[in-house]
Formats: structure tokens, C-alpha cells, sequence
């Protein structure tokens, strides 16, 4: 069976895209992508990211080479199904914003 993705699932693969990144930058990443829409609390955060482990979609990794010594963190990157997956869904939305487009339910950037 495949995990049915939640928005807070779809935005922390997204913020995993570019290599392997900690929960507690997940959370900042999501808060600004979504104009803080969509708030990350630590035990929904780490919920999600576990079963995005369990479903494996996520990897839990090392830290990168350049992250700065500081408080221990945990580390999650983004793994091939995870991208595959990702892929998908972006798909899936992109059919459905161009369907609602073509009902006039979505203005085009800069349309009054």
C-alpha cells in the first residue's frame, strides 16, 4: 500500500531536495515556504519524518561534511522512492492547478 502524503509529508521531502538537512531546519524551511500556512511543532515534525523513514522515503544519514559543530542533530536525506514519490505528487498537482485553470478557478501571476 502506498502512504497517502499529507501536505506537511509533501513539504519535508521537498525541503530534503538538496541533500541531507535536520528537523529543526525543516521546520524553518517549511514555516517561510508556506508563510507560516503550515507550522511544524517538534512531535508533529518528528511523527511525520518517521514514517516518511518507515515508508522510505527518507533516510536518516550523517551530517554533511560543512555543517557547523553544535548541538547534536539528526539528519534526513531524501532517498530514491523519496524522489520518485515526489515526483509523482508534483505531477499530480501540477494536473490539478491546470485543470483548475482552465476553469478560471487560478489567476496566472500579475492577471486582476
Amino acid at each position: 500500500m502506498v502512504m497517502r502524503l499529507t501536505p506537511s509529508h509533501f513539504h519535508i521531502l521537498l525541503s530534503a531536495v538538496q541533500g541531507p538537512v535536520h528537523g529543526y531546519a525543516i521546520k524553518g524551511e517549511v514555516e517561510k515556504r508556506t508563510q507560516g500556512r503550515i507550522k511544524l511543532g517538534p512531535g508533529s515534525l518528528y511523527w511525520a519524518i518517521g514514517k516518511l523513514v518507515d515508508a522510505g522515503l527518507l533516510d536518516e544519514t550523517s551530517a554533511p561534511s560543512e555543517a557547523s559543530e553544535g548541538p547534536s542533530r539528526r539528519y534526513f536525506a531524501l532517498s530514491d522512492a523519496g524522489r520518485d514519490r515526489l515526483e509523482q505528487e508534483l505531477q499530480i498537482l501540477s494536473d490539478i492547478v491546470d485543470l483548475a485553470k482552465s476553469h478560471g478557478l487560478v489567476q496566472r501571476p500579475g492577471e486582476a
